[in-house]
């Protein structure tokens, strides 16, 4: 029995297309196949070569379409979402044997516009406000303990930093 060759991994963002190679000729069929651990293996895609041009018999959503690219029927998927994470085949059937072509593993990337989401810069900005009310409350406690010149409004960092040591280190 012929062996399956080894998965690529493919890197994708959220939102974006991508188009997933297939190393089966198009002169056959060919399915694509979606399978994550502990499901069973999806129908994501049927398509064949008519007329000289890609035709798909079946799709599981209208997100996925049939490319050609490398005289193959690839898998394209649009706006990539969630649940279109995992292990993807294309099969085709010849002489009443199925050929299972190179798997592809689609991974989401952490790269690029993921940088800019929402959860990153909302983490970033209550970070930044709690460092400030720590901020405020120690130039706070240093005006109230300050005997030394009542009428001195600024503080320097050293003089706020000295004033908290000593505040931690009183019994």
């Amino acid at each position: 029995m012929p062996s399956v060759p080894a998965a690529e991994v493919q890197h994708v963002q959220y939102g974006s297309t991508i188009t997933l190679g297939c190393n089966i000729s198009y002169i056959h069929d060919t399915t694509w196949l979606k399978h994550n651990p502990d499901l069973t293996p999806t129908v994501v895609l049927c398509a064949s070569l008519r007329d000289g041009k890609a035709a798909q018999e079946f799709q599981l959503s209208p997100r996925f379409a049939v490319d050609l690219m490398n005289r193959s029927l690839a898998l394209k998927i649009i706006d990539v979402q969630e649940g279109d994470v995992g292990m993807y085949y294309c099969v085709a059937n010849w002489k009443s044997t199925f050929i299972i072509g190179r798997g592809t593993k689609l991974q989401v990337s952490s790269t690029g516009s993921t940088w800019f989401l929402f959860p990153h810069w909302y983490s970033v900005g209550v970070g930044f406000g709690l460092l400030l009310m720590v901020l405020a409350v120690c130039i706070t406690h240093c005006k109230a303990k300050s005997n030394e010149d009542p009428g001195n409004t600024t503080f320097s960092l050293q003089e706020i930093l000295t004033c908290h040591q000593g505040r931690l280190t009183a019994p």
